[in-house]
């Protein structure tokens, strides 16, 4: 797929680049949780879901965007992020807290926005970061070599 030019994505929504920086997020989960555990679909959907949700998505999010953090976003991505998580949107699914869904939509268009713009690497840098980062993370353990490959 051919990369948009930063100008290019100037004009798509921020809920377009949500949109497409969910789907890529997923499948970044998908993968990762396929090649770390050889659990069945079902096991590994109810992990997936830890993660690619408003409330997990939330805290990747905050992971990335804390001050204290090792890692610097450039000031596009920073823009971003502030613009994303200002974007108002007109339906919310019910039962999800208002500021986690904002971040979760800042951190689905900022995916998006870089892998539109062909940053492929800089998005699994972002993910794996914050994953790393991330209480949910550690929580199933993704990184660590101890499980077996059934997860458990």
């Amino acid at each position: 797929m051919e990369s948009l030019s930063e100008k290019e994505l100037l004009s798509y929504s921020i809920s377009t680049l949500a949109w497409v920086g969910d789907a890529v997020f997923e499948l970044l989960i998908r993968s990762r949780l396929a090649k770390r555990f050889l659990s069945p679909s079902g096991k590994l959907h109810r992990i997936a879901t830890s993660f690619v949700s408003a409330k997990g998505q939330a805290i990747l999010l905050d992971a990335l965007d804390d001050d204290q953090s090792e890692l610097t976003l450039s000031e596009q991505e920073i823009n971003l992020l502030r613009r994303a998580r200002n974007f108002h949107c007109h339906s919310m699914p019910r039962d999800i807290d208002l500021h986690d869904y904002r971040r979760a939509t800042a951190f689905e268009a900022l995916i998006g926005w870089l892998w539109l713009n062909g940053q492929r690497e800089r998005v699994d840098e972002l993910v794996s970061f914050a994953l790393r980062q991330s209480s949910i993370a550690e929580a199933i353990d993704l990184y660590p070599e101890n499980l077996d490959n059934y997860g458990e």
